[in-house]
């Protein structure tokens, strides 16, 4: 029990005793099963990755699942779990606004931010399909459940999310990323879950976090991502005290799929580099 609900958790254990431990969270509206690609990738380590609070198998919270409440739950899972500021954290996409908003109220080892949310949604290149699918969300929220259950868990609308996003020319690959979607992309508790996440993810960024985030931190762009350009990550870099940024190139939002190797070598890079 974690902040008074039930939270699931899946563990990958090190190759090597004394292992150091990183705990992932996975990006709105999926789970756990999200960042295994990458948590293959780090042996050296030992991983950990919850479950967010109504999403996947871990019950809703019982107030707004808002930033700040994730990352409340999320110093109460490390303290649960015996962990402390020696412990590495790492995000992919709305997971980084979690990190990123928890490592300036809390010390940790490192920060990885994977596909950070860097800019102002609302705001970006995206900004009109942003604001169509906040207008999507906010008719689910107040439909009759039945139809908001329907929009939002809708496999077309799934994947017209999943085509967009992935950039990969590989079409096995694509066909893979389009099933893990249709798979897990409606994993959540519920309409409101559903909905108090979406609201959390534009509520705001990294670009606002940054300065506030005195752990080493290590950002992990895409040179093709939809939601915060390269050159805004690159920009937002310079805003923390103490950041490593390294890019991946031919791939969007989707690195936990698209390039997971290469993400989770960079990651080993860096928290060894720290040692």
């Amino acid at each position: 029990m974690v902040s008074g609900i039930e939270t699931v958790y899946y563990e990958y254990p090190a190759n090597t005793e004394h292992a150091k431990t990183v705990i992932m969270v996975h990006g709105y509206r999926g789970n756990h099963r999200g960042l295994e690609a990458i948590a293959a990738g780090l042996p050296d380590f030992r991983v950990i990755i919850p479950d967010l609070p109504g999403f996947g198998e871990s019950a809703a919270l019982t107030e707004t699942h808002s930033v700040s409440a994730y990352s409340s739950w999320l110093h109460e899972f490390v303290s649960t779990l015996g962990l402390d500021a020696s412990v590495n954290l790492m995000g992919h996409s709305f997971g980084t606004l979690v990190v990123g908003h928890y490592a300036t109220r809390y010390q940790v080892a490192s920060v990885s931010l994977v596909n950070p949310v860097s800019a102002p949604a609302l705001e970006g290149p995206q900004a009109a399909l942003t604001n169509l699918t906040k207008i999507y969300y906010h008719a689910a929220a107040i439909a009759p459940k039945f139809v908001g259950e329907w929009l939002l868990r809708n496999k077309m609308a799934v994947m017209v999310m999943s085509v967009v996003m992935a950039k990969s020319r590989d079409r096995k690959l694509r066909r893979w990323i389009h099933n893990q979607h249709l798979e897990n992309f409606s994993d959540f508790a519920s309409v409101k879950v559903a909905s108090d996440g979406y609201n959390a993810s534009i509520s705001t960024d990294l670009s606002q976090l940054a300065g506030g985030i005195a752990s080493p931190v290590l950002i992990v762009a895409a040179a093709l991502d939809d939601i915060t350009v390269i050159d805004t990550q690159r920009r937002v870099a310079k805003l923390y005290p103490n950041a490593v940024l390294r890019e991946i190139q031919d791939v969007g939002h989707l690195v936990h799929y698209e390039a997971p190797d290469q993400a989770a070598e960079f990651i080993t890079q860096f928290i060894k580099g720290l040692a």
